[in-house]
């Protein structure tokens, strides 16, 4: 046995809002012992509030964990509006000063610019995708919400 035998895994389905109708959900599993290093699903977590994801996180290790997180915009949508980190930017923290300034619009601000966006293009292609949203069935990003503070303050804390 090696120590990556003894190291759980965690799959994480993060919801922005995570409520009791769409619970963040995490699946814990371990690799077989055996050549297949299959994932043995041990069990499902579902939590209900940012609160609970918080102290779950504080969860002893080892561990390693996949997280499907729903924070990530368009490169197109950001690179289009030359927001802080667009491909053209070459300042240092693109991902701090892009957080940073989507803090300062308010939830009515970025949906007008989301419209306006939607707006200037094409029928069929009116919203702009990240690369995951279509391999995954994801909806796009950018319908008209954004995660709420708290959920921003949590993912940019790093």
């Amino acid at each position: 046995m090696n120590g990556a035998d003894d190291i759980t895994l965690f799959g994480v389905d993060f919801s922005s809002a995570p409520s009791r109708r769409k619970p963040i959900v995490i699946a814990r599993g371990r690799l077989a012992q055996d050549p297949s290093h299959t994932v043995i699903l041990q069990d499902f977590t579902r939590l209900d509030t940012l609160a609970s994801f918080g102290q779950w996180l504080q969860t002893p290790g080892p561990w390693i964990g996949a997280f499907d997180l729903p924070f990530g915009l368009p490169r197109e949508l950001i690179d289009t509006l030359r927001w802080p980190g667009h491909r053209q930017d070459e300042a240092t923290l693109p991902w701090e000063r892009l957080i940073s300034h989507l803090r300062q619009q308010s939830r009515a601000q970025l949906r007008e610019v989301f419209r306006s966006f939607c707006a200037a293009r094409p029928a069929g292609a009116k919203f702009a995708h990240r690369a995951c949203d279509q391999p995954a069935g994801s909806s796009p990003s950018m319908k008209w919400v954004n995660p709420d503070r708290k959920s921003t303050r949590l993912n940019s804390s790093h």
